[in-house]
């Protein structure tokens, strides 16, 4: 199912997909060779990598409230990203995707 994300109530990425099983989430944008879909939300997840993926990337961790606790930008392949305290959720886009949003921003699927 395609869901739209939201940033200070306007429509950040219209087309982001929830990865929440096991192999959804294992997968993740690995091996494509541009994103199948403009963002990708994975939950429950609190680290990532970027083995075997082929574009940057940038990412959200977000807390249990959907506050973004971190954020990456130009995230480079063959990259490991260890454990982020409190983060519940991630959000992954392309590079330069996550420009106009802070620490601290809200955010929200629907």
């Amino acid at each position: 199912m395609i869901y739209k994300l939201y940033h200070k109530n306007h429509v950040l990425i219209d087309e982001i997909q929830i990865a929440d099983t096991f192999m959804k989430r294992l997968r993740g944008f690995m091996f494509y060779k541009k994103p199948p879909v403009k963002a990708l939300g994975i939950k429950p997840c609190n680290s990532i990598h970027t083995f075997f993926m082929k574009f940057n990337i940038d990412v959200l961790f977000l807390d249990q409230d959907m506050v973004v606790i971190e954020k990456l930008t130009g995230l480079k392949k063959n990259k490991m990203i260890m454990p982020i305290k409190n983060s519940k959720y991630v959000i992954e886009s392309h590079e330069n995707a996550f420009d106009n949003v802070s620490v601290g921003d809200v955010m929200s699927i629907c």
